[in-house]
Order: structure tokens, then sequence, then C-alpha cells
């Protein structure tokens, strides 16, 4: 019977983390971002740290369901009622604001919010992307597109430690998905950090090896380092994806030319007149290969 009271205790700390939570966003909800700057950074770690929150209230839901099974009927009953209060006041924070919403109209409204977002981002509107990418995370925090979206505006208005902090939540939050790791790389490379970014196209590349870009961002990674025999490698992989790339045949004949691998370089360039007869560097390119021993 003693276990029953530690069970009571953790049930009733729940509820009022998620009454104090609920209580709070309240006050968030009425604010707009897109006018108040100090705000922009609050909504962003705000969901950053609810996502943490509740997974941990997940956690001990899944324990206590555990739990209750052996303990008597009655009690089981009287901490299922509890549990069971406990669960209508999370529906309750969900729907005030506090937590994703996966209803259809939500998804809707967060998807809306994105295109806008991509759109000014595309049309170099950062301010304004960044409150779109903003109010989508508001609407439904594990919508992980916006963190994406988010953290890259941040790249281009070159807020490195915003972005860092946008792209360090995707990667810890979601570590199978390859793209926050592709922009720490992007984001440490720009900082100079030539190491880092290679560790961070790596690790994506380990998750997902089927993305050109990557390949060719690892290649010019490992050029910087003076690592050309590496590049070369990176640039055949990007190669193989897509074989008549303009740009990675470039690259690949360039770095041929370097490593001065003649033979290669010949059939790189066969490859680049086939491809684009109308190449406006053939002439150098030739010239390159006749200096080649």
């Amino acid at each position: 019977m003693l276990t029953i009271f530690p069970l009571i205790i953790i049930i009733l700390s729940i509820g009022a983390i998620l009454i104090i939570a609920s209580r709070h966003i309240k006050k968030v909800s009425v604010l707009d971002v897109s006018e108040i700057p100090e705000e922009r950074e609050a909504v962003l770690k705000k969901s950053i740290l609810e996502n943490r929150l509740l997974n941990k209230v997940d956690q001990v839901f899944k324990l206590l369901n555990i739990l209750i099974k052996p303990i008597s009927s009655i009690a089981s009953g009287f901490l299922g009622n509890g549990l069971g209060k406990i669960k209508n006041l999370e529906k309750k924070y969900r729907f005030s604001g506090g937590l994703p919403d996966s209803s259809k109209k939500s998804q809707s409204k967060v998807k809306e919010l994105l295109k806008e977002a991509e759109d000014f981002l595309l049309s170099g509107s950062f301010t304004q992307a960044e409150s779109k990418y903003l109010s989508a995370i508001k609407v439904n925090p594990d919508f992980t597109d916006a963190y994406i979206g988010l953290g890259n505006t941040y790249l281009k208005m070159d807020e490195l430690d915003q972005a860092r902090e946008t792209f360090e939540h995707v990667t810890k939050t979601w570590p199978q998905d390859d793209r926050g790791f592709a922009f720490m790389s992007k984001l440490e490379n720009s900082k100079g950090n030539l190491e880092e970014a290679k560790s961070y196209l790596l690790h994506a590349l380990s998750i997902n090896n089927e993305i050109v870009d990557y390949h060719i961002n690892l290649a010019e990674v490992y050029l910087s380092l003076g690592d050309n025999e590496k590049a070369l490698s990176s640039l055949q992989k990007s190669q193989g994806l897509e074989p008549n790339n303009p740009k990675i045949l470039d690259q690949l004949f360039l770095v041929s030319v370097l490593l001065s691998n003649k033979n290669l370089a010949q059939e790189v360039l066969l490859k680049i007149k086939k491809v684009n007869p109308d190449h406006g560097r053939l002439e150098e390119f030739e010239k390159k290969i006749k200096n080649l021993k």
C-alpha cells in the first residue's frame, strides 16, 4: 500500500507542471512575434523546452501504467482516474496552444505558414520569413520543417548563434533527420571550422547518402583541407547519382587536373563535350590537359 503514495505524488506533480505551463502559455499565445523582436527567441526557446518537458511527461505516463498493473483493483482504479484527469489536462493544454495540435486544421495552418515563409525566404524577405516560421512553430512545435527553414533563414541573415541553437535542437530532437547535420556543416564551414564541417557532413551521409549536394559539399570541404584524393572520391560518388550534372563534371575535371590524372581528365572532358557541347571553357580545359605530363 505504501507504494501507492509515491505514485500519487508523481501524478499530482505532473498535474501541477501542466497547470503552471497552461497558465504561462495563455500569456505567450497573445504575443505577435512579427512585431516584438524580443519575443522571437522566446517563442523558439519555449517550444524547445516544451518538447523536452512533454517527452518526459509521456515517459512518466508509460512508467505509471506499468506500475499500476500489479496494484490492487481499488488502487488501480483510483490511480487510473488520476491519470485520466492528468491526460485531460494535457489535452486542454494542447489545444490552448502549448502542445502540438495534430488536427487537420492545425496541419493545414502550418503548411500554409511554411509556404508563406518559403516564399519570403526566396524573395530575400528574411524578417518576414523568420516571423512565419516562428508562427508555424507556435502552432506545432513538432514540425521539423519549420525549424529547418528557420535555421536556414538565420544563416542567410548571418545570425549564426540563432542558427546554431536551432539546428542543434533539430539534431538532438530528430537525430535521424540528415538535414540538421547538413546545415550544421554549412554553419561550421561559414565559420572556417572545416574539420567540424566535414564531421557533420559525414554524419548526414551516414543517414542518407543519396543527396547529391552532400557529396559535392563534402568534396569542397576536402579541397579546402587539401585532401584532393578524398575530394575526387566524393565527386565520383555524386556523379554516380547524377551522371550528367554539369557542375559535378566541371569539378571532377578540375580535381583530376589537380591530381595530374590525365586519363581521367580526358575521360571527363569527353563527357563534358557530350553533355554540353556549347560549354564556354572547352578550350581552356583542352589546354589544361595538354599541360599535364
